[in-house]
């Protein structure tokens, strides 16, 4: 299928992170985590009440848990904490049948060191180029170092332990060393790499037999009825194998920048355009095998990467892949500076390409605990009707929060992201929010107390609440030719305050202004080809008594509030 005509350009992508989910009622006894089961239990309430056109499901591989899952000791089956292969299989048939595409997590990059791959090529055993491994070098003191300077991804303990006084041979000035992406392994002698935990060696993607198995990891989930990947930190795969030191960051501050691997330029351990290209290149074409010719598939990547690399990297296979669009992240919540990266987003965009927009997911800070709870229902509505996919992280749907989690249940070591994972709250009046019956003291992480009023259940019935705007934004985009099809276009209003963008066909007009203050604001918007023009979304309001407005002489927004209009 052509990308033109799929079904992704316009989706609602909702992100679940299966360990915090739902735990399916029949599983006795309750183990205080989410399943398989329990996802496809929740399908309905996706597609009916929300609006949701695909699921991205996080890792559920077999896995140690080092890392939340991304740890994996075998690709091609089901962690059995959550269930079996014919439960992921069943999932599949639910969600096709509701009309749901499923997007499995992909994790090209590293596997976790208790795979059989990693077990075999420390001990030579078949394997011994699959993985990266260095014999060091040795000093003229005779010890043996590090191959190179690379820093691990998660250097954050080191930080954490300076500050916690651990270090105290640093002077003031001196920057906290990161951690060393080399770990030494007493069986094969060697250092291996590991961009992210020592428990998670990096594979020789330069070895075109590893390149062979993960492909085949591919099609293994495709036959299993996938509809495509969310590719896990693709640019890492990319690497100079003669590994050159990288050059320090001289932008780097401590006051800053936290990570202390941010300290060092990457170029060469990670986002190595003359080998990363490619593989998404061999990536992509898996997906355009004319054994899928007649399937809608599609990949998006996980990049951490300036514009300009995120430009490159969505040219290589626009048919199938695009990067994830995560500009908006680092840049302050104004219209201006939005309106910047939204405009130049879209003019950089292939037209073969899929975009997309994200507020959130598994690895950041929810969106209601970094906006505020108000702005994130007006980021809400500004995402949802802008072209391409639009990512909706579990959760979010009901403006949930980030927790405090006491320090011995956390789960996560090495970046502190357990605060936006903790269970989904479904029913306020349920054992530890209806997500799972165990006592709240066994479950995988605890429910958020302060947020338990927002359960699914207390909020299906109030016409304002951050569920029922969802469910009314989603079904104007599906029903809405211009966002089904129209192009974005960036549109001058005149108050700097205040972000419009219409979608545009030749029949139909969208447009969509959002106040980024907390006052109330008048704007006039000056390229319309109408005046008279229907309000009929708030994400303050949602569809109470809005009425219609004269776009030339001005429209008022409340404070924080996301208008949607209609030529009246």
């Amino acid at each position: 299928m052509t990308s033109q005509k799929s079904s992704w350009r316009q989706a609602a992508v909702y992100q679940i992170y299966p360990w915090s989910f739902n735990e399916d009622e029949g599983r006795q006894p309750q183990k205080g985590h989410g399943s398989i089961k329990g996802i496809a239990e929740k399908i309905p309430y996706l597609r009916e009440e929300v609006g949701i056109d695909a699921i991205w499901l996080s890792p559920f591989y077999p896995s140690p848990m080092k890392d939340g899952g991304y740890d994996i000791s075998d690709l091609k089956d089901v962690h059995p904490d959550l269930g079996t292969i014919d439960d992921f299989d069943e999932l599949v048939r639910v969600a096709h049948h509701h009309g749901v595409k499923l997007m499995a997590d992909f994790v090209p990059n590293h596997t976790s060191d208790q795979h059989e791959w990693f077990q075999k090529s420390r001990k030579r055993d078949g394997y011994e180029d699959w993985y990266i491994w260095h014999p060091g070098h040795v000093d003229e003191n005779g010890e043996r170092q590090v191959p190179n300077n690379w820093a691990s991804v998660f250097s954050m303990p080191n930080r954490q332990a300076r500050d916690r006084g651990e270090m105290p041979w640093l002077h003031h000035d001196e920057w906290t060393p990161p951690v060393s992406q080399w770990e030494w392994d007493d069986e094969r002698q060697e250092y291996y790499l590991h961009s992210f935990a020592k428990e998670q060696p990096d594979l020789n993607w330069s070895n075109p037999f590893v390149r062979e198995a993960m492909k085949d990891a591919m099609r293994f989930w495709l036959d299993h009825g996938v509809d495509g990947f969310r590719v896990d930190a693709v640019n890492h795969i990319g690497k100079n194998m003669k590994l050159p030191n990288e050059e320090v960051n001289t932008a780097y501050n401590e006051q800053w920048n936290e990570n202390p691997y941010d300290q060092l330029l990457r170029y060469n351990s990670a986002d190595y355009p003359e080998a990363l290209h490619s593989y998404i290149w061999e990536m992509a074409q898996v997906l355009k095998d004319e054994k899928y010719e007649d399937r809608d598939l599609r990949m998006v990547l996980e990049a951490y990467v300036g514009e300009s690399e995120l430009r490159d990297m969505d040219a290589i296979a626009p048919g199938v892949a695009s990067t994830f669009n995560f500009g908006r992240f680092y840049i302050d919540w104004s219209a201006s500076h939005q309106k910047i990266q939204i405009d130049y987003y879209y003019s950089r965009l292939q037209k073969t390409a899929v975009g997309n927009q994200v507020n959130g997911n598994h690895d950041k800070t929810r969106v209601a605990t970094r906006l505020g709870e108000d702005f994130a229902r007006t980021a809400a509505i500004m995402n949802l009707f802008l072209p391409g996919m639009r990512f909706i992280y579990n959760g979010e749907e009901l403006n949930l929060r980030d927790a405090k989690i006491p320090y011995e249940r956390l789960q996560d070591p090495y970046g502190g992201r357990d605060p936006e994972r903790t269970p989904m709250i479904w029913d306020t009046d349920m054992p530890n929010g209806g997500f799972s019956n165990v006592a709240p003291e066994d479950l995988w992480l605890p429910v958020n107390e302060e947020d338990l009023d927002r359960s699914v259940a207390s909020q299906r019935a109030q016409p304002k609440s951050t569920l029922s705007l969802f469910r009314e934004a989603l079904k104007l985009c599906h029903k809405l030719d211009a966002v089904q099809r129209g192009s974005y276009v960036s549109m001058h209003t005149d108050n700097d305050n205040v972000l419009a963008y219409s979608r545009r066909t030749d029949d139909d007009t969208v447009v969509v202004l959002t106040n980024f203050t907390r006052e109330t604001q008048h704007v006039k918007v000056f390229d319309t080809d109408f005046v008279i023009a229907e309000s009929i979304l708030s994400s303050n309001n949602v569809r109470e008594d809005l009425g219609r407005v004269d776009i030339r002489s001005g429209i008022t927004l409340e404070p924080a509030e996301a208008l949607v209009i209609i030529p009246a």
